[in-house]
């Protein structure tokens, strides 16, 4: 099974305030799924069983908020599909991924001190007070030492 850090960010409607990143997983994780667009990266690579981890960005965020299982497949997103979000207001997201055993850590215990000891940070040449610039592609591979180093720095 593979591992995954997902960023969620501001999200942008075409009408009405932005929502925050904490906002967007929390609308997600109450429709027990995530949205995702065609090309958000690894995606595809994406099956059941492998593990979701989420950073919320931005200024309501900058924590790691929680992690879940991949339930099924991901189906395309189309006019019968749940609603999570108003289409019309947000329509670029083509996929919805099933999520099960939801797990949501305390707000704000894993930060960016969590992330820039991930091997992906590790392996960058970033300073600490740009580390973000590694969190705009929306989504990173996880090794399990990652995994295990985030989930030892939140609270059981």
């Amino acid at each position: 099974m593979a591992n995954y850090l997902f960023i969620a960010s501001a999200l942008r409607p075409f009408d009405g305030p932005p929502m925050s990143g904490p906002q967007v997983y929390d609308l997600m994780m109450k429709h027990e799924c995530w949205e995702v667009t065609a090309s958000s990266p690894h995606f595809k690579k994406m099956k059941p069983g492998d593990t979701l981890v989420f950073y919320l960005g931005g200024q309501k965020g900058r924590y790691i908020a929680g992690e879940a299982i991949i339930a099924d497949e991901a189906k395309p997103i189309t006019d019968t599909s749940p609603e999570t979000f108003d289409r019309k207001q947000v329509p670029y997201f083509a996929w919805r991924i099933p999520l099960r055993d939801i797990r949501r850590y305390e707000p704000k215990n894993a930060g960016l001190d969590v992330i820039e000891r991930l091997s992906f940070a590790k392996g960058s040449a970033v300073e600490r007070k740009y580390i973000g610039l590694l969190l705009r592609n929306g989504c990173r591979l996880l090794t399990d030492s990652d995994l295990s180093l985030i989930r030892n720095s939140v609270p059981d």
